[in-house]
C-alpha cells in the first residue's frame, strides 16, 4: 500500500468528508470532529463542516413560515361588507323627505292674495256715479193694523237653554198633516234642563196624570204641572198655564211660586216622543183640554223682536185651514202656518188663525203660493215688543 504524506492525508480527508456530506447529510452531523487530527486545516475543514447546520437550520425554518399563512383567514374581515347592508335601512329615512306634500301649501298660499285683493275696495261714495241705497224708515204705526197685546208671561226655560218656540210644530199646527192639531208650543231641550214658572201664581196641580185627566185622554202628559196666575184674561177669566213630559215634578199642589221658580226638569213622560216641554195657556178652565189660546201672543218677545199674527181667509171671508205662509227679510225667511182646525182657539181679542214669534223687528214679504202660483204678497214692518197683525185674502 502506498505510503501517503500529511498534505494527501488531508486533502483525501477532506474529499472522503465532501462526498459523505453529499450523500447523508444527517450523517456528516453525527461524524465526531474529535476523529480528525486537531491540525489547523482541520479546524478549517470542522468550521466548514459545521456552516451546513446552518443551511440545514434555515431549510428548518421555512416550513415554520406557511402557519404564518394562517394570517391569510383573518381577511375573514371580508364579512365588514355587510356593514354596507345595515346601511342601506338607514336609507328609509329618505321616506321621511316626504316634506313634498308641503308644495300642496302653494295652492294655500296663493289663494289667501285673493280675500285681500278682494278685501281692499275703495270707498263706494267716492265714486262720483255712486247712488246711496234708499233709506228704509218703518211706516207710522197706524199706518198698519196694531193691537192690543196681553203679553203677561216669560219664557219657562231659562237662557242658555232653547227658550224658543220649536217652528216644526207650532200652536194649532200639524206637522205637515203628520200629527194631530197641536194645542200647545214645544221647547226642545235635553232631559234635565230646569223648567220655571212663566209667571206668578198657586200651582193648581203637581204629578201624574194617570189618574187626574189633564189632557184627551190619561197619561198624555205624564208627570205635569198646571199654575193659575195672577191675573186674568183680556175678557176677565182666569188664565193658566201647563207644563208637560216632565222627567221630574219639583213642586206640590198648592205652593205658590214666582215667575222663574223652578217647577221641575225637562223629561219625555206620557206620550212624548224625545226629551222637550209642552207648554200650553189655558184660559177658563185649567183642566180643560180645549180651553187652550195660543201661547205666543201671551209671552214676552225677545228685546226688539216682534210677533206677526193675523187671518188668512179666502174671497168670502172664510178662515182657511193649514195654509202656509213664507215670511221673508233681506236677512231670513221663516214660515207660519194657519191653525189645522177648529178644534184649537184664537184669540177672542184678534180673532187670529196664525201666529208668527220672535222675528227681528224688519221689513217682510209675507208672501201665499199654491202650486207654484202667486195667491197674496204684501211688504208688512214687523214692530219690536209688540204684534203685527195682516189680513191675508187669497185670490
Amino acid at each position: 500500500m502506498m505510503k501517503m504524506n500529511k498534505s494527501t492525508q488531508l486533502i483525501f480527508v477532506l474529499i472522503t468528508l465532501v462526498v459523505l456530506a453529499a450523500c447523508d447529510p444527517g450523517q456528516s452531523q453525527q461524524t465526531p470532529l474529535a476523529a480528525v487530527d486537531e491540525t489547523p486545516e482541520a479546524r478549517v475543514v470542522a468550521q466548514v463542516s459545521t456552516a451546513v447546520p446552518t443551511a440545514n437550520l434555515a431549510a428548518s425554518r421555512t416550513p415554520t413560515l406557511p402557519p404564518t399563512k394562517t394570517l391569510t383567514p383573518t381577511s375573514t374581515l371580508t364579512p365588514t361588507p355587510t356593514l354596507t347592508p345595515t346601511l342601506t335601512p338607514t336609507n328609509t329615512l329618505t321616506p321621511t323627505i316626504t316634506l313634498t306634500p308641503t308644495d300642496t301649501l302653494t295652492p294655500t298660499i296663493t289663494n289667501t292674495p285673493v280675500p285681500i285683493a278682494s278685501a281692499t275696495p275703495t270707498d263706494p261714495s267716492s265714486d262720483p256715479n255712486y247712488t246711496p241705497p234708499p233709506t228704509w224708515t218703518p211706516p207710522p204705526i197706524e199706518s198698519q193694523v196694531t193691537i192690543n197685546d196681553h203679553y203677561h208671561l216669560r219664557r219657562p226655560i231659562a237662557d242658555g237653554g232653547v227658550n224658543w218656540v220649536d217652528r216644526t210644530y207650532p200652536y194649532g199646527g200639524t206637522s205637515g198633516r203628520r200629527l194631530a192639531v197641536h194645542h200647545g208650543v214645544e221647547f226642545v231641550n235635553p232631559r234635565g234642563t230646569p223648567i220655571l214658572a212663566a209667571g206668578d201664581g198657586t200651582v193648581l196641580y203637581a204629578g201624574d196624570d194617570l189618574s187626574t185627566q189633564v189632557g184627551p185622554h190619561l197619561n198624555y202628559y205624564g208627570n205635569v204641572v198646571i199654575i193659575q196666575h195672577n191675573f186674568t184674561s183680556p175678557e176677565g177669566l182666569p188664565v193658566f198655564t201647563v207644563y208637560g213630559h216632565m222627567d221630574r215634578v219639583e213642586v206640590e199642589t198648592g205652593q205658590t211660586v214666582q215667575q222663574g221658580t223652578q217647577i221641575g226638569n225637562v223629561g219625555a213622560t206620557g206620550i212624548a216622543q224625545g226629551p222637550h216641554l209642552h207648554f200650553e195657556v189655558r184660559v177658563g178652565d185649567g183642566f180643560d183640554f180645549g180651553a187652550t189660546r195660543n201661547p205666543e201672543l201671551w209671552i214676552y218677545p225677545f228685546q226688539t223682536f216682534g210677533t206677526l199674527a193675523g187671518r188668512v181667509v179666502d174671497s168670502n171671508g172664510t178662515p182657511l185651514y193649514d195654509v202656509t205662509l213664507q215670511v221673508e227679510s233681506t236677512d231670513i225667511t221663516r214660515y207660519a202656518f194657519t191653525y189645522g182646525d177648529a178644534s184649537v182657539n184664537g184669540d177672542p181679542a184678534f180673532s187670529e188663525n196664525f201666529t208668527l214669534g220672535d222675528l227681528p223687528a224688519n221689513y217682510y214679504e209675507v208672501t201665499v203660493r199654491d202650486n207654484g202660483r202667486m195667491r197674496f204678497q204684501k211688504i208688512v214692518y214687523v214692530y219690536p215688543n209688540r204684534t203685527t197683525w195682516v189680513d191675508v185674502e187669497l185670490n
